[in-house]
């Protein structure tokens, strides 16, 4: 993040990806992350990890694009808020690496849902302290017409009870295409030369218990405990008979 914590841009490592076959375009660049999860902050600089609970297997950490989600169980039981920022840059290698980029915002607010898109702290944007604060103020800093580097960020607060869990997930995807019946709210980076629009939406959901699905084993497995438990049976009966 900038401000406090100023990402060296030279020490990106650009890599590209086709996103469409015609035309062909680069895949966004992650340049910065962060999140802060009940007043813990995780960055990506310097050497930027993330807790336990993180599920990133159908996320790019170079483009930024895919789905991250978060399964949170607090150590008590009451209030809680996870704020998740992002900085991408569109259209590597098209366009100059600032101020070609707007913002939009649209859906349904959920509740206890709050967003921000801002220019990420190299000029004015107050996004980075918002988020290290946990308190994004609702407001588009970059719309049409006044472009320039956008970053985005959405955050969630919520109250779970001792035996409750909340899964957050995050989406980076060019398709504006949501998840089918999805309203909520949603924000967009466009970048004004090339067109190549990010979107960025997020929900939660909470658990009365852990959702994580209970391991089944495979056939090979079973086939294995079946021999085992065999093997338990006919050393009882040895055992009986002897």
């Amino acid at each position: 993040m900038r401000n406090t914590c100023v990402l060296v841009a030279s020490s990106l490592s650009v890599f590209f990806h086709a996103l469409n076959p015609a035309p062909a375009r680069a895949a966004p660049i992650l340049t910065d992350w962060a999140f802060n999860i009940h007043g813990e902050t995780y960055e990506s600089y310097p050497g930027g990890t993330l807790p336990g609970g993180f599920d990133d297997s159908l996320f790019d950490w170079e483009s930024g694009l895919g789905e991250l989600s978060f399964l949170y169980h607090p150590a008590s039981p009451g209030s809680s808020s996870i704020v998740a920022f992002f900085d991408h840059e569109l259209s590597p290698g098209t366009t100059s690496f600032f101020y070609n980029d707007y913002g939009i915002s649209g859906g349904t607010l959920s509740a206890g849902q709050t967003w921000e898109i801002d220019e990420p702290g190299y000029v004015f944007g107050d996004i980075c302290l918002n988020v290290l604060s946990g308190s994004l103020d609702n407001e588009n800093a970059v719309p049409e017409g006044l472009e320039n580097d956008v970053s985005l960020a959405i955050g969630w607060s919520f109250t779970l009870s001792g035996n409750e869990y909340a899964l957050i997930r995050w989406r980076m995807t060019p398709d504006p295409s949501f998840p089918a019946g999805y309203t909520g709210l949603y924000l967009a980076q466009i970048n004004e030369l090339s067109q190549e629009t990010l979107y960025f939406t997020s929900t939660l959901d909470i658990y009365e218990s852990d959702p994580a699905p209970v391991p089944v084993p495979e056939p090979a497995s079973m086939l294995l405990f079946g021999f085992g438990a065999a093997g338990v049976v006919a050393a009882g009966r040895r055992m009986q008979s002897g």
